[in-house]
């Protein structure tokens, strides 16, 4: 066994440290595109949830950091959408957010003007617990959706998790790793 690892580990020193830096250069580019867990524009390609409303409107809701927890900032992330899927100019939205259990309000944002319907709420929940967040939107040129604004809820499940996305993990594990090779590399050359 020994001497097939010697065969493939017999380079110098500097072809090691090259061989390694090519392959963080490698694995380092796909884990940073991935470290983009939420768009500005959310679309169930993105893992949100998508809500539909009298078929003619869509919202989209995606939280970051995807599994929030007491005390953690966050922010909630909303895409209000028509039916061809393209963002309005100038909305009018509100949110309330509530325990889902109780169903007792805990914080109500009054409606602010948004430029565009890609909406990013910076929020920080204040227990674990079940939470439901109600987005409210006045549509300009919908009568119907202007005066009586459309909504749309989403369950936010907070608490500690021990889940980790596989980004997180990636994160982790590949420096990790790099080192134990490069110290591998290193031991077997020294060992010569």
């Amino acid at each position: 066994m020994e001497p097939v690892l010697n065969r493939l580990f017999c380079f110098d020193s500097q072809t090691a440290v090259r061989v390694l830096f090519i392959a963080l250069s490698v694995f380092s580019v796909p884990i940073l595109s991935l470290l983009q867990y939420a768009y500005a524009h959310s679309t169930v390609d993105s893992g949100a949830m998508l809500k539909t409303i009298d078929n003619k409107y869509k919202i989209a809701f995606q939280l970051y950091p995807k599994f929030a927890s007491a005390g953690q900032n966050a922010t909630l992330h909303f895409s209000i959408l028509d039916e061809k899927g393209s963002n309005f100019v100038g909305v009018y939205a509100a949110l309330v957010m509530k325990e889902k259990e109780p169903g007792t309000i805990v914080e109500q944002m009054p409606y602010r003007f948004y430029e565009s319907s890609d909406i990013s709420i910076p929020y920080k929940f204040h227990d674990n617990s079940k939470y439901v967040a109600t987005l409210l939107t006045r549509i300009g040129g919908d009568s119907k959706y202007f005066t009586t604004p459309l909504q749309a809820d989403f369950d936010i499940p907070v608490g500690q998790t021990t889940t980790i996305s596989p980004n997180e993990l990636l994160v982790m594990v590949v420096p990790f790793t790099s080192v134990l090779v490069g110290g591998i590399i290193f031991g077997f050359k020294k060992k010569k």
